[in-house]
């Protein structure tokens, strides 16, 4: 029995212990089929989120398939409406180019019918130029011989129409037939018989604007103008001297040199003879380019003075005979009777070379592009640094004396004219400034280069205007009335506009 106990209480005790393990594993069991559970129901949850999520994906493939088919077609539509664009914009550039082409041709047709046009006016401008600068000089010489006739006022009228006629269309004033009526209408020449002797030298005063001369009966004199007048001041009169030049210098004082071997000095009131020793005849006086020294030139000797101590300084004698004398590179330029020309640097400095013209020369000028050569038989022979050499006609004596101011050139001359001509013409042809009735021996400008004094062979003084403003103030001046109708028609022309002459106040 207790065996039995004991093995029945095991058996309890075992089987308790099995239940307690059997139950046990039926929690763990029923707690792994509840996390199962939850397990298969959070995987329906997934499985179903899932398959929505896949549901949503498929709709938003299909949603973006649509819109890519979409696009395309869009696309396919936006290259169409390009392409039509495009062909389109390609007509209107076509459309636009031949618009253009045909604004510019009638631009074109405008532009040439235009130029035409100005082409016509430009002719007919010209025409009328020519025929208004013809016009000018028809009038020029009908003053000219109107007013010689004794109708004065009527030839200052037609000499004033010509300088209008003449200035206005761009005409040469310097034309013999306007230049001679203008000046014989303007009395631009006024004269006064002063010297004994034939005036060998005039030059304007440093001093005070005055002018002065020397003659061949050893007159030294200063000329002022008072109005109409002149007042003349004999600073030197010795008929032992014979002058042959006169220089006024920068410093204050006048040299006055003599052919029998004398310098006469003026120095304000004081006046001095100087001997001049070993000198030969005299004749010419040329600043150096020191300011104080003046080459005293003789027909076979040269002396170089000192203005500033009044003496001379050195002589020299040449183994040729001066014949005239000239300036070239602010140097003395001597010639002789050689064909030859030496350039004085000092007295120890003197270089030679042949004159590149044939004949005797006795007169000289020269600016910065050419020399002009006066001969003995009236020629002038111009040479310029390419070696052309140019003659000119005109004179028909000695020319005695060339100046050049620019591109005019002036020349006197034994035969009493006085030449103007204008170097830079294609055509250098002589305009007589005046002539006179006696031999020309020299002469000078006023320091405004508006007249020209000269002197002649029977010891006149006269003063030439040449300033053509001046000289058309004057006519202007002297103009009375106005053309008549019946003059304008008959002088002037009936087809030329009537114009008045006369200023108006």
């Amino acid at each position: 029995m207790g065996c039995m106990a004991a093995l029945l209480t095991g058996s309890v005790a075992a089987g308790l212990y099995m239940w307690h393990g059997d139950s046990e594993r039926i929690k763990e069991l029923e707690s792994q089929l509840g996390t199962l559970r939850k397990q298969e129901e959070q995987s329906a949850v997934d499985r179903r989120m899932s398959q929505q999520l896949e549901e949503i994906a498929y709709g938003q493939q299909a949603l973006s398939e649509e819109r890519s088919r979409e696009a395309i077609r869009q696309s396919e539509i936006a290259q169409r409406m390009t392409l039509r664009s495009e062909a389109e914009r390609q007509n209107a550039l076509r459309a636009q180019a031949a618009a253009e082409a045909s604004a510019e041709e009638a631009k074109a047709s405008y532009q040439l019918a235009e130029h035409q046009r100005q082409l016509a006016e430009h002719a007919r401008q010209v025409a009328d130029t020519l025929n208004y600068i013809s016009l000018g000089r028809t009038l020029g010489s009908q003053s000219y011989a109107i007013y010689r006739s004794g109708d004065t006022e009527l030839g200052t009228m037609l000499a004033y129409a010509a300088y209008l006629y003449t200035s206005e269309n761009g005409g040469n004033l310097y034309t013999s037939s306007v230049f001679q009526a203008l000046t014989q209408a303007a009395r631009s020449k006024r004269s006064w018989s002063i010297h004994n002797g034939r005036i060998t030298g005039v030059d304007i005063s440093k001093q005070d604007g005055g002018l002065m001369t020397v003659s061949t009966r050893g007159e030294l004199l200063l000329h002022k103008q008072e109005g109409s007048r002149m007042k003349t001041k004999r600073l030197f009169d010795n008929r032992d001297y014979c002058f042959r030049d006169v220089f006024s210098a920068n410093i204050g004082k006048s040299y006055a040199v003599s052919h029998t071997g004398h310098l006469v000095v003026v120095d304000g009131s004081q006046t001095r003879v100087v001997v001049l020793e070993n000198v030969l005849r005299p004749f010419s006086l040329q600043p150096m380019p020191e300011e104080r020294l003046l080459l005293i030139i003789g027909e076979g000797s040269i002396a170089m003075y000192d203005m500033a101590t009044d003496k001379v300084i050195g002589t020299r004698p040449l183994d040729f005979t001066v014949v005239s004398t000239g300036r070239h590179h602010n140097r003395p330029l001597l010639f002789d009777h050689r064909g030859r020309m030496h350039s004085v640097g000092s007295l120890d400095n003197i270089t030679s070379k042949k004159v590149p013209v044939a004949g005797q020369v006795t007169a000289f000028a020269s600016n910065a592009s050419l020399t002009a050569y006066g001969m003995s038989d009236g020629s002038i022979w111009l040479t310029y640094p390419n070696g052309k050499v140019l003659k000119l006609a005109g004179h028909l004596s000695k020319v005695t004396k060339l100046k050049m101011i620019d591109d005019r050139l002036y020349s006197s001359s034994y035969d009493g004219k006085m030449l103007f001509w204008m170097t830079s013409d294609l055509q250098i042809r002589p305009i007589t400034l005046f002539q006179a009735d006696n031999w020309l021996t020299d002469f000078t400008f006023t320091n405004d280069k508006a007249y020209i004094w000269t002197g002649d062979n029977r010891g006149t003084v006269s003063e030439h205007l040449i300033s053509l403003p001046v000289i058309a103030k004057h006519i202007r001046q002297r103009v009375k009335r106005n053309f008549t109708q019946e003059e304008w028609d008959f002088y002037v022309g009936k087809g030329i506009p009537y114009r008045k002459v006369k200023s108006e106040k």
